[in-house]
């Protein structure tokens, strides 16, 4: 009897045994499987440089990002984003004149990040993330008028020129947010680093915030 009972504890715990290992090797694998996620977002881009307005540009995001997990929380990420920017402002001037601005945009963003992601409590999950973003210009249009007394040549941009612009910009930003279960939550701020404007005597760079929604497959 005591030699049965003592080989029904054995059964018992090489059995528990193999279904910790078994769920802990599925959690690993888990966690270490390539994550991809579908984004919607909305933010303010603002240009900086002389003789350029500061009036942010709207913009729309959405595109899938691809995330290679690594280790001890670490990860890769990368991706691939549209965005629509568009926006118009008003600037006035001593001699009672003043210009009216019209812009829109089309953009392709592909980030390289560094990730990090911390499980917290009651499934949710803290992450953050830093890294370039390579902002590709499809499309610009910026149209400006004059009010008020305006001059001889019209400052109207009807043929889509973008102001000789680069049609690179190559981005430094940082962020992070909030999982739980398939669903986040983020923000993010972006440095421009080159400057936009070809003609050197009137640089300009970009820069702006952003947040986002995210859903992970």
């Amino acid at each position: 009897m005591r030699l049965s009972i003592a080989i029904l504890a054995i059964l018992l715990s090489f059995t528990t045994a193999t279904q910790a290992q078994t769920a802990k090797k599925d959690t690993t694998t888990n966690e270490k499987s390539i994550k991809y996620r579908a984004e919607i977002g909305y933010g303010q881009v603002f240009r900086h440089g002389d003789f350029t307005p500061t009036f942010p540009y709207h913009t729309l995001k959405g595109g899938l990002n691809v995330e290679f997990p690594l280790s001890l929380g670490f990860g890769i990420e990368t991706g691939l984003k549209y965005s629509m920017g568009f926006g118009k402002g008003f600037q006035a001037y001593s001699n009672n004149d003043s210009i009216k601005y019209k812009y829109s945009g089309h953009y392709l963003d592909i980030p390289a990040r560094a990730t990090y992601t911390l499980p917290i409590f009651w499934g949710l999950k803290l992450f953050a993330y830093a890294g370039p973003t390579f902002n590709i210009n499809i499309a610009h249009k910026h149209d400006m008028s004059e009010v008020g007394n305006p001059s001889s040549n019209s400052l109207t941009n009807p043929s889509n020129n973008p102001f000789n612009l680069n049609r690179l910009n190559i981005q430094l930003g940082a962020g992070g947010g909030l999982q739980w279960k398939n669903y986040r939550v983020k923000s993010g701020y972006d440095w421009g680093l080159n400057n936009l404007s070809k003609n050197k005597n009137r640089p300009q760079r970009a820069q702006g915030w952003y947040v986002a929604f995210e859903y992970e497959f």
